[in-house]
Protein backbone atom coordinates (compact mmCIF):
# COMPACT_ATOMS: atom_id res chain seq x y z
CA UNK A 1 0.00 0.00 0.00
CA UNK A 2 1.26 3.46 -0.81
CA UNK A 3 0.04 6.74 0.55
CA UNK A 4 -1.59 9.06 -1.95
CA UNK A 5 -1.44 12.21 0.17
CA UNK A 6 0.92 14.79 -1.28
CA UNK A 7 3.83 16.07 0.85
CA UNK A 8 2.92 19.22 2.72
CA UNK A 9 2.02 19.91 6.34
CA UNK A 10 2.90 16.34 7.34
CA UNK A 11 6.63 16.99 7.38
CA UNK A 12 7.72 17.79 10.90
CA UNK A 13 4.30 17.23 12.47
CA UNK A 14 3.62 15.45 15.70
CA UNK A 15 0.30 13.65 15.20
CA UNK A 16 -1.57 12.35 18.24
CA UNK A 17 -4.18 9.64 17.59
CA UNK A 18 -6.76 8.45 20.12
CA UNK A 19 -8.32 5.04 19.65
CA UNK A 20 -5.18 4.07 17.80
CA UNK A 21 -5.51 0.29 18.14
CA UNK A 22 -9.03 -0.08 16.75
CA UNK A 23 -10.41 -0.70 13.27
CA UNK A 24 -9.82 2.79 11.93
CA UNK A 25 -6.93 3.70 14.21
CA UNK A 26 -4.87 0.75 12.96
CA UNK A 27 -5.56 1.69 9.34
CA UNK A 28 -4.55 5.30 10.01
CA UNK A 29 -1.31 4.23 11.69
CA UNK A 30 -0.50 2.19 8.57
CA UNK A 31 -0.87 5.33 6.47
CA UNK A 32 1.08 7.57 8.83
CA UNK A 33 3.96 5.10 8.84
CA UNK A 34 4.51 5.77 5.15
CA UNK A 35 4.89 9.54 5.53
CA UNK A 36 7.50 12.01 6.71
CA UNK A 37 5.61 12.83 9.90
CA UNK A 38 7.98 13.69 12.75
CA UNK A 39 6.30 11.67 15.49
CA UNK A 40 3.17 9.58 15.92
CA UNK A 41 1.60 9.27 19.36
CA UNK A 42 -1.10 6.74 20.12
CA UNK A 43 -3.58 6.63 22.95
CA UNK A 44 -5.33 3.38 23.89
CA UNK A 45 -6.36 1.42 26.95
CA UNK A 46 -4.24 -1.63 26.09
CA UNK A 47 -0.64 -1.99 24.94
CA UNK A 48 -0.46 -3.28 21.34
CA UNK A 49 2.25 -5.65 20.10
CA UNK A 50 5.61 -4.21 19.14
CA UNK A 51 4.98 -4.83 15.44
CA UNK A 52 3.91 -2.69 12.49
CA UNK A 53 1.99 -0.42 12.48
CA UNK A 54 2.18 -0.08 16.28
CA UNK A 55 5.90 -0.50 16.92
CA UNK A 56 7.09 3.01 16.01
CA UNK A 57 4.32 4.78 17.93
CA UNK A 58 4.84 6.55 21.28
CA UNK A 59 2.08 5.15 23.48
CA UNK A 60 -0.04 6.58 26.29
CA UNK A 61 -2.50 4.29 28.08
CA UNK A 62 -5.62 5.61 29.77
CA UNK A 63 -9.39 5.17 29.88
CA UNK A 64 -11.17 8.21 28.43
CA UNK A 65 -14.28 7.29 30.38
CA UNK A 66 -12.66 8.41 33.67
CA UNK A 67 -11.82 11.83 35.02
CA UNK A 68 -8.39 10.42 35.86
CA UNK A 69 -7.58 10.51 32.12
CA UNK A 70 -7.10 14.29 32.28
CA UNK A 71 -3.49 14.00 33.42
CA UNK A 72 -2.41 11.43 30.80
CA UNK A 73 -4.22 13.46 28.13
CA UNK A 74 -2.22 16.57 28.97
CA UNK A 75 1.01 14.61 28.63
CA UNK A 76 -0.23 12.91 25.45
CA UNK A 77 -1.02 16.22 23.70
CA UNK A 78 1.84 18.39 24.98
CA UNK A 79 3.66 19.69 21.90
CA UNK A 80 1.38 17.89 19.45
CA UNK A 81 0.60 19.78 16.25
CA UNK A 82 -2.40 17.65 15.22
CA UNK A 83 -4.97 15.60 17.12
CA UNK A 84 -6.99 12.90 15.37
CA UNK A 85 -9.69 11.74 17.78
CA UNK A 86 -10.89 8.27 16.74
CA UNK A 87 -11.65 6.69 20.13
CA UNK A 88 -15.22 5.41 20.45
CA UNK A 89 -16.78 2.57 22.46
CA UNK A 90 -19.56 0.53 20.85
CA UNK A 91 -20.25 -1.77 23.78
CA UNK A 92 -21.71 -2.43 26.31
CA UNK A 93 -24.97 -1.54 24.59
CA UNK A 94 -26.96 -2.37 27.72
CA UNK A 95 -25.20 0.36 29.71
CA UNK A 96 -26.03 3.61 27.86
CA UNK A 97 -24.85 5.85 30.69
CA UNK A 98 -21.44 4.19 30.67
CA UNK A 99 -21.19 4.50 26.88
CA UNK A 100 -22.13 8.16 27.04
CA UNK A 101 -19.48 8.84 29.68
CA UNK A 102 -16.81 7.13 27.59
CA UNK A 103 -17.78 8.65 24.24
CA UNK A 104 -19.24 12.06 25.04
CA UNK A 105 -17.43 12.67 28.32
CA UNK A 106 -14.22 11.30 26.82
CA UNK A 107 -14.49 13.61 23.81
CA UNK A 108 -15.07 16.57 26.11
CA UNK A 109 -11.91 15.72 28.05
CA UNK A 110 -9.92 15.27 24.82
CA UNK A 111 -11.05 18.66 23.48
CA UNK A 112 -10.27 20.38 26.76
CA UNK A 113 -6.77 18.89 26.74
CA UNK A 114 -6.28 19.92 23.09
CA UNK A 115 -7.25 23.50 23.95
CA UNK A 116 -4.87 23.57 26.91
CA UNK A 117 -2.04 22.20 24.75
CA UNK A 118 -2.66 24.65 21.92
CA UNK A 119 -3.01 21.91 19.28
CA UNK A 120 -3.26 23.63 15.90
CA UNK A 121 -5.50 21.13 14.09
CA UNK A 122 -8.19 18.98 15.68
CA UNK A 123 -9.85 16.20 13.68
CA UNK A 124 -12.86 14.45 15.23
CA UNK A 125 -14.37 11.26 13.87
CA UNK A 126 -18.14 11.55 13.75
CA UNK A 127 -20.42 9.39 11.64
CA UNK A 128 -23.28 8.98 9.24
CA UNK A 129 -25.16 8.34 12.49
CA UNK A 130 -25.18 12.04 13.39
CA UNK A 131 -27.51 12.87 10.50
CA UNK A 132 -31.26 13.32 10.76
CA UNK A 133 -33.61 10.78 9.14
CA UNK A 134 -34.50 11.18 5.48
CA UNK A 135 -35.31 9.20 2.40
CA UNK A 136 -32.79 6.32 2.49
CA UNK A 137 -32.54 6.37 -1.30
CA UNK A 138 -31.40 10.02 -1.33
CA UNK A 139 -27.88 11.39 -0.98
CA UNK A 140 -27.16 14.15 1.52
CA UNK A 141 -24.18 16.47 1.77
CA UNK A 142 -22.51 17.90 4.86
CA UNK A 143 -25.23 20.53 5.34
CA UNK A 144 -27.88 17.92 6.22
CA UNK A 145 -29.07 18.46 9.84
CA UNK A 146 -27.00 16.64 12.46
CA UNK A 147 -29.92 15.95 14.80
CA UNK A 148 -29.60 12.17 14.63
CA UNK A 149 -32.00 9.26 15.05
CA UNK A 150 -33.42 9.61 18.57
CA UNK A 151 -34.07 5.88 19.11
CA UNK A 152 -30.37 5.06 18.60
CA UNK A 153 -27.96 5.40 21.53
CA UNK A 154 -25.04 5.61 19.10
CA UNK A 155 -26.73 8.37 17.13
CA UNK A 156 -27.66 10.40 20.21
CA UNK A 157 -24.06 10.31 21.44
CA UNK A 158 -22.68 11.27 18.03
CA UNK A 159 -25.05 14.25 17.93
CA UNK A 160 -23.87 15.37 21.35
CA UNK A 161 -20.25 15.08 20.25
CA UNK A 162 -21.01 17.23 17.20
CA UNK A 163 -22.36 19.93 19.55
CA UNK A 164 -19.15 19.74 21.59
CA UNK A 165 -17.13 20.23 18.42
CA UNK A 166 -19.25 23.24 17.44
CA UNK A 167 -18.65 24.80 20.86
CA UNK A 168 -14.92 24.09 20.64
CA UNK A 169 -14.74 25.63 17.14
CA UNK A 170 -16.51 28.79 18.26
CA UNK A 171 -14.30 29.15 21.33
CA UNK A 172 -11.02 28.56 19.44
CA UNK A 173 -11.18 30.40 16.11
CA UNK A 174 -7.44 30.03 15.57
CA UNK A 175 -7.62 26.24 15.56
CA UNK A 176 -8.40 24.29 12.40
CA UNK A 177 -11.25 21.88 13.18
CA UNK A 178 -12.43 18.99 11.00
CA UNK A 179 -15.36 16.61 11.43
CA UNK A 180 -15.32 13.35 9.46
CA UNK A 181 -18.60 11.51 8.81
CA UNK A 182 -18.09 8.10 7.22
CA UNK A 183 -20.68 5.46 6.51
CA UNK A 184 -20.10 1.91 7.88
CA UNK A 185 -16.32 1.37 8.05
CA UNK A 186 -15.13 -2.20 7.41
CA UNK A 187 -11.93 -4.11 6.69
CA UNK A 188 -11.26 -7.87 6.81
CA UNK A 189 -8.74 -7.42 9.65
CA UNK A 190 -11.55 -6.04 11.84
CA UNK A 191 -13.96 -8.92 11.16
CA UNK A 192 -13.54 -10.54 14.57
CA UNK A 193 -13.74 -7.22 16.44
CA UNK A 194 -16.91 -6.08 14.67
CA UNK A 195 -18.40 -9.56 14.92
CA UNK A 196 -17.97 -9.51 18.70
CA UNK A 197 -19.50 -6.06 18.97
CA UNK A 198 -22.62 -6.73 16.90
CA UNK A 199 -23.23 -10.49 16.79
CA UNK A 200 -22.08 -11.58 20.20
CA UNK A 201 -20.46 -14.94 21.01
CA UNK A 202 -23.44 -17.15 20.12
CA UNK A 203 -24.12 -15.84 16.63
CA UNK A 204 -20.42 -15.32 15.96
CA UNK A 205 -19.71 -18.98 16.66
CA UNK A 206 -22.65 -19.94 14.46
CA UNK A 207 -21.40 -17.78 11.58
CA UNK A 208 -17.96 -19.35 11.80
CA UNK A 209 -19.33 -22.87 11.96
CA UNK A 210 -21.34 -22.45 8.77
CA UNK A 211 -19.48 -23.86 5.73
CA UNK A 212 -18.76 -21.30 3.00
CA UNK A 213 -20.61 -23.47 0.49
CA UNK A 214 -23.74 -23.24 2.64
CA UNK A 215 -23.44 -19.61 3.74
CA UNK A 216 -24.19 -18.28 0.27
CA UNK A 217 -27.46 -20.18 0.12
CA UNK A 218 -28.81 -18.74 3.38
CA UNK A 219 -31.65 -16.32 2.53
CA UNK A 220 -31.34 -12.80 3.89
CA UNK A 221 -34.40 -11.17 5.51
CA UNK A 222 -34.11 -7.57 4.28
CA UNK A 223 -36.71 -4.75 4.44
CA UNK A 224 -37.57 -2.67 1.40
CA UNK A 225 -36.11 0.58 2.75
CA UNK A 226 -32.58 -0.76 3.21
CA UNK A 227 -29.98 1.42 1.44
CA UNK A 228 -26.49 1.02 2.88
CA UNK A 229 -23.08 2.28 1.88
CA UNK A 230 -19.76 0.91 3.06
CA UNK A 231 -16.21 2.25 3.05
CA UNK A 232 -12.90 0.49 3.66
CA UNK A 233 -10.91 1.55 6.72
CA UNK A 234 -7.87 2.14 4.49
CA UNK A 235 -9.88 4.57 2.35
CA UNK A 236 -11.03 6.48 5.43
CA UNK A 237 -7.41 6.53 6.63
CA UNK A 238 -6.36 7.95 3.26
CA UNK A 239 -8.93 10.72 3.66
CA UNK A 240 -7.66 11.44 7.17
CA UNK A 241 -4.13 11.68 5.87
CA UNK A 242 -5.21 14.16 3.21
CA UNK A 243 -7.11 16.19 5.81
CA UNK A 244 -4.07 16.36 8.09
CA UNK A 245 -1.72 17.06 5.18
CA UNK A 246 -3.84 19.95 3.86
CA UNK A 247 -5.08 21.09 7.27
CA UNK A 248 -8.52 20.99 5.70
CA UNK A 249 -11.28 22.20 8.00
CA UNK A 250 -15.02 21.69 7.98
CA UNK A 251 -16.97 18.47 7.55
CA UNK A 252 -16.40 15.59 5.12
CA UNK A 253 -18.69 12.69 4.18
CA UNK A 254 -16.94 9.44 3.24
CA UNK A 255 -18.55 6.49 1.45
CA UNK A 256 -17.76 4.18 -1.46
CA UNK A 257 -19.96 3.15 -4.34
CA UNK A 258 -22.33 1.50 -4.80
CA UNK A 259 -24.97 2.16 -2.18
CA UNK A 260 -26.62 -1.23 -1.73
CA UNK A 261 -30.39 -1.70 -1.83
CA UNK A 262 -31.86 -5.05 -0.71
CA UNK A 263 -31.20 -6.71 -4.06
CA UNK A 264 -27.67 -5.33 -4.23
CA UNK A 265 -26.96 -6.40 -0.68
CA UNK A 266 -28.03 -9.98 -1.38
CA UNK A 267 -26.16 -10.05 -4.69
CA UNK A 268 -22.93 -8.87 -3.04
CA UNK A 269 -23.11 -11.85 -0.69
CA UNK A 270 -24.15 -14.33 -3.38
CA UNK A 271 -27.42 -14.93 -1.59
CA UNK A 272 -31.10 -14.22 -2.16
CA UNK A 273 -33.28 -11.70 -0.44
CA UNK A 274 -36.43 -12.54 1.49
CA UNK A 275 -38.63 -9.42 1.95
CA UNK A 276 -39.56 -8.74 5.55
CA UNK A 277 -41.51 -5.86 7.09
CA UNK A 278 -39.33 -3.50 9.06
CA UNK A 279 -41.53 -3.81 12.15
CA UNK A 280 -41.14 -7.59 12.19
CA UNK A 281 -37.36 -7.38 11.85
CA UNK A 282 -37.13 -4.77 14.61
CA UNK A 283 -39.33 -6.79 16.94
CA UNK A 284 -37.12 -9.83 16.39
CA UNK A 285 -33.95 -7.86 17.08
CA UNK A 286 -35.47 -6.29 20.20
CA UNK A 287 -36.48 -9.72 21.49
CA UNK A 288 -33.00 -11.13 20.84
CA UNK A 289 -31.40 -8.13 22.55
CA UNK A 290 -33.55 -8.36 25.65
CA UNK A 291 -32.99 -12.13 25.79
CA UNK A 292 -29.23 -11.38 25.69
CA UNK A 293 -28.79 -13.41 22.53
CA UNK A 294 -27.19 -10.45 20.72
CA UNK A 295 -25.49 -7.29 22.04
CA UNK A 296 -27.00 -5.07 19.30
CA UNK A 297 -29.73 -2.78 20.59
CA UNK A 298 -32.59 -2.21 18.10
CA UNK A 299 -31.71 1.46 17.63
CA UNK A 300 -28.93 0.29 15.30
CA UNK A 301 -31.59 -1.01 12.90
CA UNK A 302 -33.44 2.31 13.02
CA UNK A 303 -30.18 4.09 12.25
CA UNK A 304 -29.39 1.82 9.30
CA UNK A 305 -32.83 2.21 7.76
CA UNK A 306 -33.62 5.88 8.47
CA UNK A 307 -30.46 7.78 7.54
CA UNK A 308 -29.91 8.76 3.89
CA UNK A 309 -26.86 7.77 1.89
CA UNK A 310 -23.89 10.15 1.74
CA UNK A 311 -22.90 12.59 -0.98
CA UNK A 312 -19.07 12.64 -0.98
CA UNK A 313 -18.56 15.45 -3.49
CA UNK A 314 -16.75 17.70 -1.01
CA UNK A 315 -14.17 15.05 -0.08
CA UNK A 316 -13.51 14.35 -3.74
CA UNK A 317 -13.16 18.02 -4.69
CA UNK A 318 -11.34 19.42 -1.65
CA UNK A 319 -9.17 16.43 -0.77
CA UNK A 320 -8.83 14.74 -4.16
CA UNK A 321 -10.14 11.63 -2.38
CA UNK A 322 -11.35 8.61 -4.33
CA UNK A 323 -11.99 5.32 -2.50
CA UNK A 324 -10.04 2.40 -3.93
CA UNK A 325 -12.40 -0.30 -2.64
CA UNK A 326 -15.92 -0.87 -3.95
CA UNK A 327 -18.56 -1.17 -1.26
CA UNK A 328 -20.09 -4.41 -2.56
CA UNK A 329 -16.72 -6.15 -2.86
CA UNK A 330 -15.73 -4.88 0.58
CA UNK A 331 -18.89 -6.32 2.13
CA UNK A 332 -18.28 -9.71 0.53
CA UNK A 333 -14.63 -9.78 1.66
CA UNK A 334 -15.59 -8.74 5.18
CA UNK A 335 -18.28 -11.42 5.56
CA UNK A 336 -15.86 -14.05 4.22
CA UNK A 337 -13.26 -12.94 6.78
CA UNK A 338 -15.91 -13.10 9.50
CA UNK A 339 -16.71 -16.69 8.57
CA UNK A 340 -13.02 -17.63 8.65
CA UNK A 341 -12.50 -15.99 12.04
CA UNK A 342 -9.91 -13.55 10.66
CA UNK A 343 -8.50 -10.62 12.60
CA UNK A 344 -5.47 -8.40 13.01
CA UNK A 345 -2.62 -8.33 15.52
CA UNK A 346 -3.81 -5.47 17.69
CA UNK A 347 -5.50 -5.98 21.07
CA UNK A 348 -8.92 -5.11 19.63
CA UNK A 349 -8.58 -6.70 16.19
CA UNK A 350 -7.21 -10.11 17.10
CA UNK A 351 -9.63 -13.08 16.97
Amino acid sequence: MTTSAEPGHLDGQTVAVTGATGNLGTAFLRQLGLTGVHQVRGLARRQPPDTAPYGAVFWTHTDLGTVESAGPLREFLAGATTLVHLAWALQPGREPDLLREINVGGTRRVLEAAADAGVGHVVVMSSLGSYAPGNPADRVDEDWPTTGVPSSQYSRDKVEVERLVEEFTAAHPGTAVTVVRPTLVLQPDAASEIGRYFLGPLLLRGARALPASVAGSVPLPLPDDLHLGFVHADDVADALLRIVDRRAGGAFNLSAEPVLDPAGFAAALGSRRVPIPRAVLRAGLAAAFHARLVPTEPGWLDLGLDVPALDTTRARQVLGWHPRHRGDRLLADFVAALGRGDGGEGPLLRP
